[in-house]
């Protein structure tokens, strides 16, 4: 599976990169090497930042009209087995989606190091360490703090490629 991290070139990201003096504000995650399509809790429309949930992404939506976006992201390896229940979960939170919804008082609170547990709500951070706590991947618990850069520690090692998403992004959906 893909871990990719991004830095956003929106003013949403910009905020939030300031707030948390990370470089990345995004994270998300692809089952496939392309990654073109992606998984993870964001806004639904650009224009609505504190409306969001459960979201299934392309690699094209970190290329907007203000730049593109610089990406980090790793490759962490997933036995079979574990890959299909991975792929049932995702397709049971894409069933499901209407009743998740973007933690926003969680994003808020992690600047304080904090949590806020609501159920069936998660941040991007939340949701990739439910995933990689959930089937043991990377050394990542459920206790691990909730944040991009803590992930991004974690998730160190396996780091396949770091710079600008236009070459990914280059060959569409």
């Amino acid at each position: 599976i893909y871990v990719v991290f991004s830095s956003t070139p929106t003013g949403m990201g910009r905020l939030i990169r300031l707030a948390t003096r990370n470089q990345y504000n995004h994270v998300s995650l692809s089952l496939n090497e392309d990654i073109k399509k992606l998984y993870s809790f964001a806004r639904h429309y650009r224009t609505i930042p504190l409306y969001g949930g459960f979201v299934q992404e392309s690699i094209l939506r970190y290329r907007s009209f203000a730049g593109d976006a610089q990406v980090k992201i790793c490759r962490l390896p997933m036995e079979e087995p574990q890959l299909t229940y991975l792929h049932n979960y995702i397709d049971w939170l894409w069933n499901d989606r209407a009743n998740y919804i973007y933690n926003t008082p969680g994003a808020v609170v992690s600047l304080l190091r904090q949590r806020a547990a609501i159920p069936k709500a998660h941040t991007c951070a939340s949701f990739i360490n439910n995933v990689l706590s959930r089937y043991h991947l990377a050394g990542v618990t459920e206790k691990d703090a909730l944040t991009i850069r803590a992930l991004e520690r974690k998730l160190k090692p396996y780091v396949v490629f770091e710079g600008s998403v236009a070459p990914l992004a280059a060959g569409g959906e």
